[in-house]
């Protein structure tokens, strides 16, 4: 069924449109909780919360995005709130730590991999959940957003009611610190 179609038969109470819109996405939300709160009960949680928002969220759809993105923004606005709620920090997971690793210690040609291979070989996992865990939940959810499910700047602006600019510059800043943070503790290490 055509997303044209699920939006339009959504805005009329369908719940086969609901069931289709759950069929398509509801692990992708999912996924997303999980990686905010790191706990699965939680995400689940947060899954259900989406979609019983659905029904009435929908109606001020205007279909800017499309409905991934739309699902996205629910999914993110719920977990900012549990996470101000419950004031808990959700840590990285591992298998997204060598993307912010190249991104922290610079992408790099074939000269230079050498390097960037004896600085992450002294690289802590824990070092990025730190630097990580400094930043505040919703910069940390654009960046995480951003490099490990790729979304486009449009897409975050959309998703955090934020200017373009605005999330370029809070993703370059965060990158930097966290490149920064890495850089000293590793430095500190050698030093050792």
């Amino acid at each position: 069924m055509a997303e044209s179609t699920i939006i339009r038969k959504l805005k009329g109470g369908s719940r086969e449109a609901l069931a289709l819109l759950w069929q398509d996405h509801s692990a992708n939300v999912l996924n997303l909780a999980f990686r905010f709160m790191k706990d699965r009960d939680q995400a689940e949680d947060i899954l259900m919360d989406v979609f019983v928002q659905v029904p009435k969220a929908i109606q001020s759809f205007q279909g800017n995005s499309t409905l991934g993105t739309w699902l996205f923004k629910l999914t993110v606005n719920a977990c900012l709130m549990k996470l101000r709620a419950t004031k808990r920090h959700g840590e990285l997971e591992e298998e997204h730590i060598d993307i912010i690793i190249e991104d922290a210690l610079g992408k790099t040609g074939d000269t230079d991999r050498d390097k960037v291979q004896n600085e992450a070989e002294h690289f802590d996992p824990e070092l990025l959940e730190m630097g990580l865990s400094q930043l505040p939940a919703e910069t940390r959810s654009m960046l995480w957003l951003k490099d490990s499910e790729d979304l486009d700047i449009k897409d975050l602006s959309e998703i955090y009611k934020t200017p373009e600019g605005t999330i370029k510059a809070r993703l370059s800043r965060a990158r930097h610190y966290i490149k920064d943070f890495i850089k000293e503790r590793i430095s500190h290490a050698k030093q050792a």
